[in-house]
């Protein structure tokens, strides 16, 4: 037998050996193995991507509770300076108001109160003073910037809210120090105290209602992107 013949033979002889050589041509025609398939990666659409953003967003948690968390703690400190301390103070004045209680007086008026306030009653002010009549003002200014980084694009309208929130905090506490200094001289430098109160009250009714003007403007935007939403996702009519 020729040997061209034994070649033909030991070919047809082993089929496992026949195809193993054919994948092997294979892979040097186009460079990779016939059996391996391409490995295609997915795509992401830039729709799905922002519905992965919104709803890993929610799963961490929204800042609208840092914010409601904000108030609630502000509108406390607020209760608890305006409606139950400053106004048992008056048990220890003859029934005389506090001064952080009027939004006008004058030196007559501090006068009055310094006398029928003994050296026990002027240091519970001072207390009340240095404890919530600071905390109070540092809350109506970290919900002020809290509610406005919320609601509100970067721009001017944010800057405006933190500087009033900033400006009511330093107006209060200096409120207070001007009451007392003037309570300190028999009534002198009541004007100025005065006046210090004055803004302060004009400041928190403003703050207070910006707050609310910026919520509903907030509320009423996530209503209309939900509507939006479910108007993109409904089906056409035929």
């Amino acid at each position: 037998m020729s040997q061209k013949k034994k070649q033909k033979k030991g070919s047809a002889g082993h089929p496992a050996r026949a195809q193993a050589g054919a994948q092997r041509k294979a892979k040097d025609q186009d460079g990779r193995p016939a059996d391996v398939v391409p490995v295609r990666h997915p795509t992401v659409s830039v729709s799905q991507a922002k519905q992965d953003l919104r709803a890993s967003g929610q799963q961490q948690g929204s800042p609208g509770m840092l914010v409601i968390a904000l108030i609630g703690a502000t509108l406390f400190m607020f209760f608890y300076l305006h409606i139950m301390v400053l106004p048992q103070m008056s048990a220890l004045s003859g029934g005389l108001p506090m001064p952080d209680h009027r939004f006008t007086y004058d030196v007559a008026a501090l006068a009055e109160l310094d006398a029928s306030m003994n050296e026990a009653a002027h240091g519970q002010l001072n207390w009340v003073h240095k404890t919530a009549g600071v905390i109070f003002p540092l809350f109506v200014f970290a919900c002020v910037s809290a509610v406005a980084a919320w609601c509100l694009p970067r721009g001017l309208g944010r800057w405006l809210s933190y500087a009033a929130g900033a400006v009511f905090a330093v107006v209060d506490i200096a409120e207070n120090m001007l009451i007392e200094s003037s309570l300190d001289a028999g009534g002198e430098g009541a004007g100025t105290a005065s006046l210090f109160t004055s803004a302060r009250w004009v400041l928190l009714v403003a703050i207070a209602l910006w707050v609310v003007l910026m919520i509903l403007g907030k509320v009423r935007q996530s209503v209309s992107e939900r509507k939006a939403e479910i108007a993109a996702g409904s089906p056409k009519p035929r």
